[in-house]
């Protein structure tokens, strides 16, 4: 695709291009079933497959890296994908249908070989008549959105299936004008993309000056030198041995927490009316949560920058609140006012611990606010807490400002993304 920038000749004389031509997508494609891959196989821990699930697929669209899962059993060439396969969802477990049809592109994951798993599609062209990038947009647009939902079966689980989706009818512009509308779109997916790689650089640095400071204690002491090399004092806890002054505590000893309540469902909206609302683990993202849903009448609310953490199966996904918002009972708030960082990244590094309790309850893993409260943890003297948050802080607050310019970019897309479409926006 060309790096130049287009130019949108933003006239809307007719809500229709006319010259565009009426098609049915399964004239131009067929949509490729992947294959049963043996449960038995299937890891958490990484192989050198990634067995591509529907949780690989952002709301919305696009390729999602959040979690993968892995798989260590033989495997046939036939269902390894290549780099930039466009591919569909053909199951989503959530009742709305979250990603039920979206598509998303296969991106390079160095060292990784991506497995075509059964229920996700795989798109294969029979006619140069549609290139792939536009039809990637095409299957992120709401007409299309509209068509697959309606059309699904299903209740807890929603489905769709090859002829559903080939059945798909739609007006084709020419491919000038395609490979022109998946330019624009995708150059501002492009920045987006950006932003979040050097967002997730920024977290490395973030951790590894946590890890620094307050796993191997090398946190700088009066003299500016790191404690523990420069013979800083230590001392025996029940976690080990600790730098003078530091204390072995509890996460309750050192932070507030807020346990969600779910308010009544006659308040919740997709309107943005009242605020941001988080009921579990559902809409969080890199850092912060993608609002989805809004409430106006909350029981519950986090504080921007309060540490967010799911508290229902599963148990321990951390996020952060980007702005005031509810929360429901599948999420608890963790705060300590003035340190956001040092309280993020403290929960943060007892995750693993925290998960744990995925395997409690009688239905599915939660943790209650007593149990968490107790979760053993290190509590260093203020001052080393204020000079990690001023480091980190500057670090998180390059990624907020990169997360709000990403807010505007979606905003921008998603609104051009149906002008462009139907042809009311011409390139």
């Amino acid at each position: 695709m060309s790096s130049k920038a287009s130019i949108i000749n933003n006239t809307e004389a007719q809500s229709i291009a006319t010259e565009w031509r009426p098609v049915r997508l399964g004239d131009l494609i067929k949509i490729k079933h992947g294959f049963p891959f043996e449960g038995k196989y299937f890891s958490d821990s990484p192989t050198n497959y990634i067995l591509l699930t529907p949780g690989n697929f952002s709301i919305g669209g696009g390729f999602s890296s959040s979690k993968f899962k892995y798989y260590n059993g033989n495997v046939s060439n036939d269902y390894v994908l290549k780099e930039r396969d466009l591919v569909v969802t053909m199951t989503d477990l959530s009742k709305a249908g979250d990603t039920l049809g979206y598509s998303a592109l296969i991106p390079k994951i160095d060292g990784k070989s991506v497995l075509h798993n059964q229920r996700i599609g795989l798109v294969v062209f029979k006619s140069k008549d549609i290139i792939p990038d536009y039809l990637y947009w095409k299957m992120r647009n709401y007409d299309y959105r509209s068509w697959i939902l309606g059309s699904a079966t299903g209740t807890t689980v929603k489905h769709t299936s090859p002829l559903r989706i080939e059945d798909f009818e739609f007006l084709l512009p020419n491919t000038k004008e395609q490979e022109r509308i998946a330019e624009i779109l995708s150059s501002l997916d492009d920045k987006i993309e950006l932003n979040r790689q050097i967002n997730a650089n920024l977290e490395k640095l973030a951790s590894a000056l946590f890890k620094h400071w307050f796993v191997d204690f090398e946190f700088p002491d009066n003299n500016g030198k790191p404690y523990k090399s420069s013979g800083g004092k230590m001392v025996d806890s029940e976690l080990g041995e600790i730098p003078v002054g530091w204390k072995a505590g509890k996460l309750g000893e050192e932070f507030e927490i807020i346990m969600g309540q779910s308010p009544s469902g006659e308040t919740y909206n997709e309107n943005e009316e009242g605020l941001p609302f988080y009921q579990g683990r559902t809409d969080f993202g890199f850092r912060f949560p993608s609002r989805r849903i809004y409430c106006t009448e909350p029981k519950r609310k986090a504080k921007s920058l309060d540490t967010l953490i799911s508290v229902r199966a599963p148990v321990g996904d951390i996020n952060m609140a980007y702005e005031e918002c509810c929360i429901g009972r599948g999420v608890g708030a963790i705060r300590k006012d003035s340190f956001p960082s040092y309280t993020y990244h403290t929960v943060k590094s007892l995750q693993k611990l925290i998960s744990r309790y995925d395997d409690e309850g009688t239905v599915f893993g939660s943790i209650n606010k007593e149990s968490l409260a107790n979760i053993a943890c290190l509590i260093p003297p203020e001052t080393v807490i204020i000079e990690f948050e001023k480091n980190a802080g500057d670090i998180d607050k390059q990624i907020f400002n990169l997360t709000e310019e990403n807010e505007r970019l979606i905003k921008i897309r998603d609104s051009l993304l149906p002008r462009l479409m139907s042809g009311k926006i011409r390139v």
